[in-house]
């Protein structure tokens, strides 16, 4: 067995805040792509790939629709960068702050009607993604994803494969949270597809649900946590 290392555990970085985030990530997606004109406004690599195929298919008019959500989610990335700094001091955790934006933009995106306006509520959308990406990016020490599944797929197999080269159990532990955050997020998608024809835009109180709880999680205190070799 690997020595491992002994640090103090922030809250944000904890399993539960990772299972929460995961589940209200494949909600997200789920969310966009049916109710709001088929566009990702969490996983910019889609975006990416859509606009190069329309554009290949010379309807500028429609790459706006990927164009934008990509520069949300970066403007999301920079401004979740200045709170950062900003909150330094603050005896409230700056992912606090994170948690707070992302359910009044949530509530806001809940009343934009279905139609023109889907751009408007993908492009904050995107922002919200950006903001819990770069807020929330660490499970009990590990890189962590809760809006996409591939990072997380990597890190399971990775640690799968040293449990069995070293024949040791911490390393499996680690590979199985990596596989309930990724059920977790396929949950979440589920989820969304099973309330979204009843629910509507209003699906998204469902989300700003589980944020609320994270918000209050974010208040206990740290603990310890072994961390192993990467």
């Amino acid at each position: 067995m690997e020595k491992a290392n002994i640090r103090k555990q922030d809250v944000y970085d904890s399993v539960l805040i990772a299972m929460l985030l995961a589940l209200t990530g494949g909600f997200l997606d789920a969310y966009t792509y049916v109710l709001r004109g088929g566009v990702f406004a969490t996983m910019q690599t889609g975006n990416m790939i859509m606009l190069v195929v329309k554009g290949i298919e010379f309807d500028w008019a429609y790459t706006w629709n990927y164009i934008l959500p990509i520069l949300s989610f970066a403007l999301g990335v920079v401004f979740s960068e200045v709170l950062r700094d900003a909150m330094k001091k603050s005896p409230v955790k700056w992912q606090q702050y994170l948690l707070l934006i992302e359910i009044i933009i949530l509530t806001v995106v809940a009343f934009i009607p279905n139609g023109k306006l889907n751009i408007l509520a993908t492009c904050l959308i995107s922002i919200v993604a950006s903001l819990q990406m770069n807020g929330f990016n660490k499970m009990k020490g590990h890189t962590f994803f809760s809006t996409m599944c591939t990072g997380n797929l990597s890190s399971c197999s990775v640690f799968l494969y040293r449990s069995i080269k070293n024949k040791d159990l911490s390393y499996l532990v680690k590979s199985l949270r990596y596989i309930a955050v990724i059920g977790l997020f396929v949950s979440g998608a589920f989820l969304g597809l099973m309330i979204f024809e009843f629910t509507k835009e209003y699906s998204l109180f469902v989300h700003c649900a589980i944020l609320l709880i994270c918000f209050c999680v974010l208040f206990f205190d740290r603990s310890e946590v072994e961390i192993l070799p990467e």
